[in-house]
């Protein structure tokens, strides 16, 4: 199946994509359920999302894909940051607008293999959750890092093949259903930051979750 045509699909969004967004909003729910399917420690993600608070004024951030629109809620009140949320989901970008209905925040329907904006724009890229779920995450990070200001982050995490069995055996599903796209390893992974020019902070498994930090 054709991954990025089935999250386009509004009832998907609406079912599948909505669970999962309220699950991850849920912190005791996705701590059983990280430890038991991606034997991962799930704090490990809400700390990384916290990269947004700490951005100065007149930054700017691209969230993609921003899901449910849960890391836009780190964003601190008063604070002046251009915050973009992209996902190639309509039905997911409802669901962050309605969560966040009052947030200064630029919702874009698009590809991260075909981002919409020019070169060196952002000072900060996150991706959350979302590498596993896309056609070709090599193409999403070169996209991203062309996007990236010199100096610019991208941080977040993804599931990985390889390193927990019980995981694997769950991709396997999600990619046969056509809600995740093909993944890959932590050795993908490296390859494909240092391929699309980029620097490696931090690449570390925890479970079958790699988190990540680099910078271009």
């Amino acid at each position: 199946m054709n991954v990025s045509r089935l999250w386009q699909n509004r009832l998907f969004a609406a079912t599948v994509g909505a669970a999962y967004a309220r699950a991850i909003e849920r912190p005791a729910l996705a701590r059983v359920f990280g430890r038991l399917l991606f034997g991962t420690d799930v704090d490990r993600i809400y700390q990384a999302m916290d990269v947004v608070a700490e951005l100065p004024d007149g930054s700017a951030v691209l969230d993609v894909p921003c899901g449910g629109g849960i890391t836009i809620a780190r964003l601190v009140p008063g604070k002046h940051v251009r915050y973009v949320a992209m996902d190639i989901s309509a039905g997911m970008l409802d669901l962050a607008r309605r969560r966040l209905p009052h947030s200064p925040v630029e919702f874009v329907e698009a590809s991260i293999e075909a981002i919409p904006f020019a070169d060196d724009e952002f000072d900060l890229c996150v991706s959350f959750n979302g590498l596993h779920c896309l056609p070709d995450p090599a193409a999403a990070i070169r996209e991203i890092a062309r996007c990236l200001k010199p100096g610019g982050r991208l941080v977040g995490d993804f599931a990985t093949r390889g390193q927990v069995p019980r995981a694997d055996a769950y991709m396997v599903l999600m990619r046969a259903s056509g809600t995740f796209g093909p993944g890959g390893t932590l050795a993908d992974a490296r390859r494909w930051f240092t391929d699309a020019g980029l620097t490696i902070d931090e690449l570390e498994c925890s479970g079958a979750i790699t988190h990540f930090a680099v910078h271009k």
